[in-house]
C-alpha cells in the first residue's frame, strides 16, 4: 500500500485548501470590515446562515458539479469544496472591525491603496488570527475522509485517511496496522501546532482581553 502517496496527496489538497480559503476570507472580510456597499448586512446574515448547514447536504450538488467540470481524480476536485469557508471570514471581519479606520483614511491621503493597505499593514497586524484559522484549515483537510473517498477512484489519488480505511478488510482487521496508520496521521498536525504554537496562543490571549 502506497502510505507515502496517500499522505503527499493529503498534504496537497490540506495546502491548496487552506491557501485559497484563507485568500478568499481575506479579500471578503476586508470587503465587509472597510467597504459601504448596498445589501451589505443581508449579504453577511447569508453567509452567516451558511455556517448552519451540514455538509453532508450538498454532497450530491457538489460531486455533480465537480464531476460535470471534469474534477474527479484531481487535487483540485477534492480541495475545491473548500475555498470559502464562512467561518474564516467571520473570524477575519471580526478582527479587521478592531483597527481604526481613521488609519487606513490616513493611508489613503499619503497614497496607500487597499491592496498595499492590506498586505503591508492589516495583514502583519492579524498574523495570529491567520495562523489560528490556517492551523484549523489545515488540520480540517488533511482529516477529510468522505469528500475525497467520493471524488477519488483511482489508488494513486487516495488521501491518508481514506488508505487507512483501505488496510482493513471484511476477512481480518490489522489492528496493530491500523493504528500505526492512525499514529503517523497524526505527526503533521502535532508538528505543526508544535511550531505555530506561540502565535495561537497570542490570539486566544487576545481574544480574552477584548473589551
Amino acid at each position: 500500500m502506497p502510505f507515502l502517496r496517500y499522505g503527499l496527496n493529503s498534504l496537497i489538497v490540506a495546502l491548496i485548501g487552506t491557501t485559497a480559503r484563507l485568500l478568499f476570507a481575506v479579500l471578503a472580510a476586508f470587503a465587509f470590515a472597510f467597504y459601504d456597499f448596498r445589501f451589505k448586512k443581508t449579504l453577511f446574515l447569508v453567509i452567516l446562515a451558511t455556517m448552519m448547514l451540514p455538509g453532508d447536504t450538498l454532497l450530491v450538488t457538489n460531486y455533480l458539479t465537480v464531476s460535470r467540470l471534469g474534477l474527479l481524480n484531481s487535487y483540485l476536485g477534492m480541495a475545491i469544496t473548500s475555498f470559502v469557508g464562512a467561518t474564516q471570514m467571520f473570524m477575519l471581519r471580526q478582527s479587521f472591525l478592531t483597527f481604526p479606520r481613521d488609519l487606513k483614511e490616513a493611508g489613503q491621503i499619503d497614497g496607500c491603496g487597499d491592496l498595499r493597505f492590506l498586505a503591508t499593514i492589516l495583514l502583519p497586524i492579524s498574523k495570529p488570527v491567520l495562523v489560528t484559522l490556517s492551523v484549523q484549515s489545515f488540520v480540517t483537510l488533511w482529516n477529510a475522509y468522505l469528500w475525497p473517498l467520493l471524488v477519488t477512484n483511482s489508488t494513486n489519488m487516495r488521501t491518508i485517511q481514506v488508505g487507512i480505511t483501505m488496510i482493513t478488510s471484511f476477512e481480518d482487521t490489522n489492528y496493530h496496522l491500523v493504528l500505526a496508520g492512525v499514529t503517523l496521521s497524526l505527526i503533521p498536525a502535532f508538528l505543526l501546532f508544535i511550531v505555530l504554537r506561540r502565535n495561537i496562543h497570542r490570539n486566544m490571549t487576545a481574544g480574552a482581553l477584548v473589551g
